[in-house]
């Protein structure tokens, strides 16, 4: 289906050589897609921040019209610099729109801290026709592709249309001919495996504690909690235990040292380790954290990429209208620093992210290659029971896949899963109830292209071609200007 979108989308920019009528149709493209898409900011913003619904709604149009403004840049570039030759001129339309379209996402994940959820390449996660593209050119190569594949298909349908014009036909099969001479061979590179097991089979469990996000932050539920891991991790038979972020819901330093001394007493006598998600509290500045402990040495990671609005609070003086009707807890957070150590247990080092930086390629890509298994703790509770939690699961899905990485997820109200390094979810616990996934994995070794090169191939494509592209319109402006003002010759 997204497909099927993106193809009429390319058709309607083809329709128009005016930057601003392709800008319009990209921003209302943009808008119904993220609108349907994260639209569910609204729930964390009215259930769980107090933000009245009115303005809460107001606030997620208004968040998603801003991400709208990436594909209206996208198309409106495109509109302008593609060539409005005849039907020949499809194979330039196709990479003009495809550079701009993964140039506006690459944009759009970068700027004002990024915020790359909702890719189109994130509809490959699930054994997509290019899934097998994400190891070599990661999510932005793949956004180029489909978008490619998407202007083929457009200017097919364009060529169809015209029955009398023999070479239009010719051009339209053409075209098609291409669109499944990429698929086949994107298909065909899904084939390699890029990366190798190493070391014994490791045993994990990873704890769903289905605490209710309107009760986390309560001191009548914080025993509760705190009781809850406890049993969780007694009963647990794995190696490797981890809980969710902020599983411990208050800086580490307040709770209570001969709890923390029995969970770590627990971890050693089954010879295990802990990552328990926690908040840490240094110098009077507070870090979202997952810490170790049991049989190896405490270590620890403090989340880099924040979320903003929930994790950190920008731009006070501008919106203090709505920092007037938001009240979430624990939203001053510090980040940690790059170049943390990656945490060692079990024979096996981990790649740590916490909550949605397993969204962003560059977050996961800086714990690579020393990782050998990727892990992911987060709280999705925030977002209820919408579609953010099966969108998080697909890019976590992304990452193991660009990586070739397995990837653990415990999350507190799901979904808890375990993924393989060719992205596909091996176990996973049902959402929205207490459980511990039990599973067995192994670390993984090996370089894939994406993890060497990340997006710089990708993002000299989009550069180069909108530059080439973009000269050659301005060629043809010089060009039809001189011939308008040239003297006409006389009879």
């Amino acid at each position: 289906m997204l497909l099927l979108g993106l193809a009429l989308l390319a058709w309607l920019v083809q329709g128009t050589s005016r930057f601003w009528r392709g800008a319009v149709i990209g921003f209302a493209f943009g808008l119904a897609y993220f609108v349907v898409g994260v639209g569910w900011v609204r729930v964390s913003l009215h259930e769980f921040g107090g933000m009245p619904l009115a303005l809460a709604w107001f606030s997620a149009v208004l968040f998603c019209a801003y991400l709208a403004l990436w594909p209206a840049l996208a198309c409106g570039v495109a509109a302008w610099i593609a060539p409005r030759g005849g039907y020949e001129a499809w194979l330039a339309r196709a990479a003009v729109f495809a550079a701009a379209w993964g140039f506006g996402e690459y944009l759009r994940a970068h700027l004002f801290t990024g915020f790359e959820w909702l890719g189109i390449a994130q509809s490959q996660a699930d054994a997509g026709p290019f899934a097998g593209l994400l190891p070599i050119i990661g999510g932005f190569g793949a956004a180029f592709l489909l978008a490619a594949i998407a202007s083929l298909l457009a200017s097919a349908l364009a060529a169809a249309r015209s029955t009398a014009d023999a070479g239009r036909w010719r051009a339209g099969v053409s075209q098609l001919a291409v669109a499944a001479g990429v698929l086949a061979g994107s298909w065909s590179l899904g084939l390699i495996d890029w990366s190798r097991p190493e070391g014994a089979p490791l045993r994990v469990s990873l704890l769903q504690g289905n605490v209710a996000q309107s009760m986390k932050w309560e001191p009548e539920k914080f025993q509760a909690t705190l009781q809850l891991y406890e049993r969780l991790v007694t009963e647990a038979k794995g190696q490797l235990i981890i809980l969710p972020e902020t599983a411990l819901p208050a800086p580490l330093d307040r709770i209570d040292a001969a709890y923390i001394e029995r969970l770590r007493g627990i971890a050693f006598a089954k010879g295990a380790n802990l990552l328990v998600g926690v908040p840490l509290r240094e110098e009077g500045r507070f870090y979202n954290a997952v810490v170790s402990m049991g049989v190896e040495p405490a270590q620890q990671y403090r989340k880099v990429h924040l979320v903003p609005f929930g994790e950190f609070m920008p731009l006070r003086t501008l919106l203090g209208w709505f920092y007037t009707h938001l009240s979430i807890p624990m939203s001053n957070f510090a980040p940690g620093r790059v170049d943390q150590p990656s945490i060692r247990v079990n024979g096996q080092t981990l790649g740590i992210s916490i909550c949605y930086e397993d969204a962003f390629a560059r977050d996961v890509h800086r714990t690579l290659p020393d990782a050998t298994l990727l892990v992911n703790v987060s709280n999705d509770a925030w977002f209820g029971q919408s579609r953010a939690a099966h969108q998080h699961l697909q890019l976590a899905q992304m990452r193991a896949r660009e990586f070739a990485r397995p990837m653990l997820r415990a999350n507190n109200t799901g979904i808890t899963a375990v993924i393989d390094s060719r992205g596909r979810v091996t176990a996973q616990l049902p959402s929205w109830r207490v459980g511990t996934l039990e599973a067995e994995v192994r670390g993984h070794r090996g370089y894939t292209p994406y993890m060497m090169w990340g997006d710089l191939p990708m993002l000299l494509v989009f550069l180069a071609v909108l530059g080439i592209g973009g000269a050659q319109r301005l060629r043809r402006r010089s060009t039809a200007s001189a011939l308008r003002s040239a003297p006409s010759e006389p009879a």
